[in-house]
């Protein structure tokens, strides 16, 4: 599809497009349909953010560093269940800071995510979190 104008955020003819995606609009085109009877109007938007890795380290690396970075979670005394699939999973309490350690990778395979307490695991100086969990 041969694109006929590139329109940027703020520009006239974009303004109805930026209203409805906000800051994540990057820019909106004009295309030809394929059959050349149509014009096409596609938004390109920004869907994901994140920090670019240093100078020299591959994104394998840092996504296997991160995986197995050691995470604090939340969860209630009265949660046996939830208890119990932790510690089959190799996840650690921690009586210092009365969380669960674990794996990032382990909390996602479980779908816990919604758990982590960000920033808890620096409480839990009686988990040695140096060892593989």
């Amino acid at each position: 599809m041969q694109v006929i104008k590139t329109i940027r955020p703020g520009q006239k003819g974009a303004r109805r497009f930026e209203r409805r995606f906000g800051k994540r609009l990057c820019a909106v085109r004009y295309r030809n349909s394929p059959c050349g009877n149509k014009v096409l109007t596609t938004v390109e938007l920004i869907v994901d953010e994140r920090d670019k890795p240093a100078p020299g380290v591959s994104h394998s690396g840092l996504h296997a560093y991160q995986r197995a970075e050691p995470v604090a979670l939340s969860i209630g005394a009265e949660e046996n269940a939830m208890r119990r699939l932790l510690k089959q999973a190799g996840a650690r309490w921690s009586q210092q800071a009365r969380a669960w350690v674990a794996t990032r990778e382990t909390v996602a395979t479980l779908g816990l995510n919604h758990r982590v307490v960000e920033g808890l695991i620096d409480a839990c100086t009686d988990v040695d979190t140096s060892i593989e969990l």
